[in-house]
């Protein structure tokens, strides 16, 4: 049985993911606490206005440095291996009994019905957002 750790996971990367999602939740933050502070401290609008587009722009091009670290990371993390898309739960098509209980066979058809599900939803969604464009 294949080590739980050698799922075609990078470690490194995964740890260094970790840390990118850390810092663009902080990002993320401090752009909501910008928009929360407004236009504060200084003493003409013009001024205030300046700097508070300064200070968002800055803050919004953080969010977007930290989201591309953590899209460039995650491409190094790798994909779990497809033999065991279900993780611990593929532990169970060892079940000795497996012809009394086909507990494994059954949570692999939930699981390829639930994507077969999603996959669906999104080309729908994706559908109507066209729709609803050409409307307006």
């Amino acid at each position: 049985m294949a080590d739980p750790l050698s799922v075609g996971v990078n470690l490194e990367a995964f740890s260094q993911a970790i840390s990118a999602i850390q810092a663009l939740r902080s990002s993320v933050s401090r752009v909501f606490d910008c928009l929360k502070d407004g236009m504060r401290n200084k003493e003409t609008l013009e001024g205030r206005e300046k700097a508070f587009i300064a200070h968002f722009q800055d803050n919004l091009h953080s969010v977007n440095r930290d989201l591309n670290e953590l899209e460039r990371l995650s491409n190094l993390v790798g994909k779990p291996s497809e033999n065991h898309p279900l993780h611990n739960s593929g532990l169970l098509s060892l079940d000795p009994v497996q012809d009394k209980t086909p507990l494994y066979s059954q949570l692999l058809q939930a699981y390829k019905w639930s994507n077969k599900i999603r996959r669906a939803l999104t080309t729908r969604v994706q559908t109507l957002d066209a729709g609803a464009a050409e409307l307006q």
